[in-house]
């Protein structure tokens, strides 16, 4: 984030964000055919990104590889905080500007407790890394099957076990 204000007049609000040129990550590792280390040492730079967020009282509640884009020199970048929520804040006007009155997620990287309703927290986030983890060295979404149906799909991640990625 560069910058942020309200336009002249008042009522249109602008956000200035830095152009990241690359791909997601997945794509990234694909693309630039990266062993297990490689994958593993560029996972650790996103879990640096998100450990920073969370020391801030960030959690993301959106982490996929198109929210990590990896840019030519091999850098990830941690993208798209549009619902973020702020974590144990006091402040009772803060923490309700990352209220949204409906469920805003994305169903094959949200955490059973997302898809339930249910409170989110730093956990929420690992375990979207963990999804995106699987993905990077398996090569596949570990509860992924052959529905698109949106409700199959949640109870998948809810109720299948993954099979180990060594497998």
């Amino acid at each position: 984030l560069l910058d942020a204000g309200v336009a002249s007049g008042g009522s249109q609000p602008y956000l200035v964000l830095e152009y990241i040129d690359g791909v997601p990550i997945d794509r990234y590792c694909d693309d630039h055919a990266l062993d297990i280390a490689a994958r593993v040492r560029l996972f650790l730079d996103v879990l640096a990104a998100v450990a920073h967020a969370h020391n801030r009282l960030i959690l993301h509640r959106d982490l996929k590889p198109s929210n990590i884009i990896v840019t030519p020199e091999g850098t990830p970048k941690l993208l798209d905080f549009g619902i973020a929520k702020l974590l144990d804040t006091d402040d009772p006007d803060l923490s309700a500007r990352t209220l949204t009155g409906m469920h805003l997620l994305t169903p094959d990287y949200a955490a059973p407790e997302q898809l339930q309703g249910g409170d989110v927290t730093t956990a929420t986030d690992v375990y979207a890394l963990g999804v995106l983890l699987y993905l990077l060295l398996g090569g596949a979404h570990p509860t992924a099957g052959a529905t698109t149906a949106p409700l199959e799909q949640m109870r998948a991640v809810i109720e299948t076990e993954p099979k180990r990625v060594s497998e």
